[in-house]
């Protein structure tokens, strides 16, 4: 999150969750399923 945002200041625990929910639905639209995997406790990945 350091590297997306260059302050905290408004940044909570679920911004990143939210943002990556939002852009799997916009991928799922397009067919596009699976795109984005979770790795816990590391981030996520692109397959």
């Amino acid at each position: 999150m350091d590297y997306l945002w260059d302050s905290e200041s408004f940044i909570d625990d679920n911004t990143l969750t939210v943002n990556m929910t939002r852009l799997r639905n916009k991928l799922e639209q397009m067919d596009v399923v699976d795109y984005i995997k979770t790795k816990r406790g590391q981030g996520y990945i692109v397959e």
